[in-house]
């Protein structure tokens, strides 16, 4: 069905392509990384392929979890922008990521949203945290997920706004 969907489209019609694959956890994946990879990684690897193909070179993928033991196998069949970047669950974030795989892995949100709830310190500070993690570059923050029912309307709007000074 993709084949078929790109087929009509001209190349570099998409800038991205996402994809939703739920399969870690708290502590990593639901499955075996190696059978994974031998199982589920060739037909990200066709997936990807054939999106190049079609001028579309960044493959997001949304699974949140524990994902450091699959990150390597999506890496190697051409996923390469994860989201979410659960910093507030797992306490995860993209600087380890980036040191061990450098730019080829790209990120989207890191964002510890509960700062939303506090006042707008705390979110000055989270901007702060968040400068050198952007100056990585492939990097863009944003919350994960839904914004918590205990956060406060003006500090989400001085967040925004903030962002907008400083990025």
């Amino acid at each position: 069905m993709l084949e078929e969907t790109l087929a009509l489209c001209p190349p570099g019609l998409f800038d991205f392509a996402h994809m939703w694959e739920d399969i870690c956890f708290k502590t990593g994946p639901l499955v075996i990384p190696a059978v994974f990879r031998d199982w589920v990684g060739p037909h990200y690897k066709r997936m990807a392929d054939l999106l190049k193909s079609h001028g579309t070179d960044l493959v997001s993928l949304d699974c949140d979890g524990c994902v450091d033991a699959l990150l390597p196998i999506w890496l190697d069949n051409g996923v390469n922008v994860m989201f979410p970047i659960e910093v507030g669950t797992w306490g995860a974030s993209i600087a380890p990521w980036r040191e061990q795989y450098g730019k080829a892995l790209r990120g989207v949100g890191g964002m510890n949203k509960n700062v939303f709830s506090r006042d707008f310190d705390a979110v000055d500070a989270e901007i702060e945290r968040l400068k050198p993690l952007v100056a990585l570059g492939g990097y863009i923050p944003c919350p994960d997920h839904r914004i918590a029912p205990d956060a406060k309307w003006e500090n989400v709007a001085y967040y925004v706004k903030r962002m907008k000074e400083v990025f």
